[in-house]
């Protein structure tokens, strides 16, 4: 007896010194920073016509000239949704791509492209109606027919600075889309390599992905960075991860891909996470503060910093719109209009 109370409690003193030991090395990695090393940090957005239209039933143009006028974006990551791209098989409309981009270049703002058949915003592929209706390998076909037609028609921008190749392509449990087919995916970056010298980048899950797929294909290495996000087991979910934790993950990528040049911020949350992929209209204003608030807001600002990027697209300029407009809230766009107007 006497020998099995001593065993139980020199398991427990372990137990007790291990979680003490992690906890240390926790706090002083999460103290860590590593900011100095990017440089001064550089911020841009992301911005889809498609979800502004479509979710938030605003004016998208209107918006998109807030963006570019009134906050001051210099750097802005564009959609080019499938669906809205060839509606009717075999007939391309670039229209409202051109005009943004024609907007950009006036005001010298800079352009990544993001193209393929999974791009940002919900449900991340999409598909054009006529798609279902082939077979994978005419699926294919049809992709890659879009990419050359895509880069062929928009090469012609010297604002646009980078290709992104799909969107998360490896993040197989998220989104309406087929299995991630990585032979696929580096045919698609083939192609846009033989079609432009421009660099591409290929984004990745920063979160739950030790980004070595997407390294292997890419010239600049996309992640995304999400801190408060829901989930049915948990609810309101905040990743406890340290900067050092993104850190040390980019160092990786630039020592076993030296054919990556940089790795950004593709996604820097700045909205809340919607839960269930519920229409953030359709929440309470105060609920969707609990989900992302604006301290939120300020702290993945020096956060990010902290892990060393030097550059970061913001995802929600366009709820940022829809609530100082529709819902007397502009607290998070006058914070935003700091970064570039300082």
């Amino acid at each position: 007896m006497r020998r099995r109370k001593k065993l139980s409690y020199y398991l427990v003193s372990i137990f007790v010194a291990g979680l003490l030991l992690a906890a240390f090395i926790w706090a002083i990695f999460n103290v860590l920073d590593f900011s100095s090393s990017a440089g001064e940090a550089r911020f841009g957005v992301t911005f889809s016509h498609k979800y502004t239209s479509e979710n938030l039933g605003l004016d998208w143009k209107k918006v998109y000239l807030a963006i570019v006028d009134d906050l001051g974006v210099k750097d802005i990551r564009l959609v080019s949704p499938w669906d809205w791209t060839e509606k009717e098989e075999g007939q391309y409309n670039f229209a409202d791509l051109d005009w943004m981009i024609q907007e950009a270049g006036k005001r010298n703002i800079n352009i990544v492209l993001a193209i393929g058949r999974r791009t940002p915003r919900w449900p991340e592929c999409h598909d054009p109606l006529w798609l279902k209706e082939l077979t994978k390998e005419e699926q294919e076909k049809k992709l890659l027919a879009l990419i050359e037609r895509t880069i062929n028609h928009f090469q012609k921008y010297k604002n646009i600075k980078i290709w992104q190749v799909e969107n998360e392509p490896f993040l197989e449990f998220f989104g309406q889309c087929p299995k991630p087919d990585q032979e696929l995916i580096a045919k698609e970056v083939k192609l846009v390599k033989l079609l432009d010298a421009r660099p591409i980048m290929v984004t990745d899950t920063g979160e739950l992905s030790n980004w070595q797929r997407a390294g292997s294909l890419a010239d600049i290495l996309g992640v995304t960075m999400y801190k408060t996000v829901w989930n049915d087991f948990m609810g309101i979910w905040r990743y406890p991860w340290p900067p050092a934790y993104y850190y040390y993950k980019a160092q990786s990528i630039k020592k076993n891909y030296p054919s990556v040049n940089q790795v950004i911020v593709s996604e820097l949350q700045a909205e809340p996470w919607s839960i269930h992929g519920k229409n953030i209209k359709l929440f309470d204003i105060d609920d969707q503060f609990d989900l992302f608030s604006l301290g939120d807001f300020k702290r993945n600002l020096k956060y990010v910093k902290k892990a060393g990027f030097p550059e970061s697209y913001l995802w929600g300029v366009e709820w940022w719109y829809w609530l100082k407009t529709e819902k007397n809230h502009p607290e998070f766009w006058n914070t935003a209009q700091k970064i570039w107007q300082k």
